[in-house]
């Protein structure tokens, strides 16, 4: 083999990683994968494109992500709605794949480079997990390195129109998730700006600097006009969410998040970082060949947008989905210059890994939810029977009560979804996590893994509810019912649910 080659097999791999997406389409809800399909029900229930809902609260996200899920909704079905959110999540990574690709083309990367750069990208955490979850962050992740791309390749080809591209992907990736998409297509502007001389004058171009005071104006005027129930709500949440990760809770969790937080990111690129650093440890003495420019440029951009979410008091993986390819990236040039036999070892590894995703698609992740996660279907099932035509809420905003939320919003639509009890709402079943409250009483109560949901009515539901079957664990119990006179549904508000894997 060549060192100039593509062998075949990289290019076949890579369709195998891209397939392995399929499997995971059809699995049951993981972790708080429902926020997404309930918020994006809701929206359509309420055609109100522009305030993503959750038990009829404020989620405080964007709707772009909803807005690409809502015609494959309807597309496919609302029993199909989570397949629907999937398939956006897989398509992202795909395509952010696909990008990092032709970012490397498009920069005069050595093929070989941007092939390994490509496999390393879809060997890591983003095949495995986070990058097919549905969530916002695969979606976010591609719209923000995207931006990220255009940003180099404006600097390296010296046009103003991939600097208005990087800044509509960056107004689009804000819609998607949160304002963290300004601060990494920045640095990158920033770290291009200070290496590159031949390229400062594109920069600031007035086309190109029109188009960031419109990337800018964007989030001032969405918060200033969305409409959920008062001017700024939803830039109060997320800048209030963004506040609350800069504040650690001990000194202690900030210094174990400082440890392990590079230590995480390691793992999450293995077998491709483990081969890396063991060839480096190895050949260390060893001379070697001279990197193109614009490997540095990205790795110190890569860097410096790692440091914020490393030194953050509160911090996850998924947070820095937007640099994936371009950790991958300098990792897949390292690749590209190991002795052959290394190489040939790494790719063995990728392969190993592609395989076990499949065996964790068609096996592993099944049986771990009918063993330990349990099945939220079934549960959402047996409400709907005991409830009947009954109004029916929920307040339990866990992992568990979002599934099972999903799961009855799906059947019985077109109904409206379940939301939180409203302070006019005495009657009624409650699927809720507190058994004990104030006038409840229990009709029925549920294990899905670790967390304990129960079934409970008030007021003249339990009157004509009948003979209930015997529960399993707590008794039955009535206390009075608590209620919020002075919240309207207009006034809810929803901070604690966050998109994040368990």
């Amino acid at each position: 083999m060549k060192r100039w080659e593509t062998p075949a097999l990289w290019r076949w791999l890579v369709v195998a990683a891209a397939l392995s997406f399929i499997p995971g389409l059809f699995l049951p809800y993981i972790g708080e994968e429902a926020v997404y399909t309930i918020s994006t029900l809701e929206m359509w229930h309420a055609h109100d494109l522009s305030n993503p809902l959750i038990y009829g609260a404020v989620y405080g996200r964007p709707p772009f992500l909803n807005w690409i899920m809502l015609p494959l909704a309807e597309l496919l079905g609302v029993p199909h709605v989570l397949i629907a959110s999937r398939i956006v999540t897989a398509v992202s990574t795909i395509l952010t794949g696909a990008a990092l690709f032709g970012l490397g083309q498009y920069l005069g990367i050595d093929r070989r480079h941007t092939w390994l750069a490509v496999l390393a990208f879809l060997s890591s955490d983003a095949l495995l997990y986070h990058g097919w979850l549905a969530y916002a962050d695969p979606l976010f992740g591609l719209l923000t390195f995207a931006a990220m791309s255009c940003v180099l390749l404006a600097a390296r080809r010296q046009n103003v129109a991939l600097l208005i591209a990087a800044s509509l992907f960056t107004i689009a990736a804000f819609l998607t998730k949160a304002l963290t998409a300004y601060v990494f297509v920045a640095i990158v502007w920033l770290v291009v700006y200070v290496r590159h001389r031949e390229a400062r004058l594109t920069l600031i171009k007035p086309a190109a600097l029109l188009s960031y005071a419109l990337a800018i104006a964007v989030p001032i005027v969405w918060y200033s006009f969305n409409h959920t129930a008062a001017v700024g709500a939803q830039g109060a949440l997320m800048v209030a969410d963004i506040a609350n990760k800069l504040r650690p809770d001990s000194l202690f969790e900030w210094l174990s998040q400082v440890v392990t937080f590079p230590l995480e990111t390691f793992c999450r690129f293995l077998p491709v970082s483990l081969i890396v650093i063991y060839t480096y440890v190895r050949q260390r003495s060893t001379p070697q060949p001279a990197a193109n420019q614009w490997e540095g440029t990205i790795a110190w951009a890569t860097l410096l947008n790692f440091l914020p979410y490393w030194l953050a008091p509160s911090s996850s993986i998924r947070y820095i989905l937007p640099i994936y390819p371009m950790i991958a990236f300098c990792l897949g040039g390292y690749l590209s210059r190991i002795d052959l036999r290394t190489l040939r070892v790494a790719v063995g590894c990728i392969s190993v890994a592609i395989v076990l995703k499949y065996i964790a698609m068609v096996w592993a992740f099944p049986a771990y939810e009918v063993r330990y996660r349990g099945d939220a279907a079934a549960v959402a099932k047996d409400i709907l029977y005991a409830t009947h035509d009954a109004p029916l809420y929920i307040d339990d905003p866990s992992s568990a009560g979002l599934t099972i939320a999903a799961n009855i919003d799906q059947m019985r639509w077109p109904a409206a979804p379940i939301t939180f009890p409203l302070a006019e709402s005495r009657d009624g079943w409650i699927i809720t996590r507190h058994a004990d409250a104030a006038g409840r009483t229990l009709v029925r109560d549920y294990w899905l893994g670790g967390d304990h949901v129960y079934l409970v009515c008030s007021g003249r539901d339990c009157a004509t509810s009948g003979s209930q079957p015997a529960v399993k664990g707590p008794s039955r119990t009535t206390v009075p019912l608590v209620h919020d006179e002075t919240r309207r549904p207009g006034d809810l508000r929803l901070s604690s649910v966050e998109a994040k894997p368990e």
